[in-house]
C-alpha cells in the first residue's frame, strides 16, 4: 500500500511539473512595458531608446513608437537609461538614468526638453 502512495506522490510531485513545463514552455525572458513622455505636455515621444543595464553594461535595448515601449530582459535591471537617439526629429530631450522597478506592472517615464 505505501508503494502506491510513493507512486502518486512521485508522479505529483515529478512528473505533472514536467509535462506542464513540455506544453507551455519556461519562460527564458521576461518583459517590461512603459512609455516615454514629454514632462510638460505629458505626450509620447518617439525616437528613445531605453536600456537595461546590469552591472554596469548594456544588456537589452528598446525603442519607443509613440513613447510606448516593450523591454524583453534575461534577468532584472539594475537601471534603465533613457536617450534621444534621433536627434531633432521628435524634439530634442535630455537623457536620463532611472532606477529599474521589478515590481511595477508598467513604467512611466518623464524625459524634460534640452535647452
Amino acid at each position: 500500500m505505501k508503494w502506491i502512495a510513493k507512486i502518486l506522490l512521485w508522479i505529483i510531485g515529478v512528473a505533472i511539473p514536467v509535462v506542464i513545463a513540455a506544453c507551455y514552455g519556461m519562460p527564458y525572458k521576461f518583459s517590461k512595458t512603459g512609455k516615454v513622455v514629454d514632462a510638460e505636455t505629458k505626450a509620447g515621444i518617439d525616437g528613445i531608446q531605453v536600456t537595461c543595464v546590469q552591472g554596469g553594461q548594456d544588456e537589452d535595448v528598446a525603442f519607443t513608437y509613440s513613447g510606448d515601449f516593450t523591454l524583453w530582459y534575461d534577468i532584472p535591471c539594475d537601471t534603465l537609461q533613457i536617450k534621444d537617439v534621433d536627434g531633432a526629429q521628435n524634439g530634442e530631450y535630455q537623457d536620463r538614468e532611472i532606477e529599474f522597478c521589478e515590481s511595477c506592472d508598467t513604467l512611466s517615464i518623464e524625459l524634460l526638453k534640452k535647452g
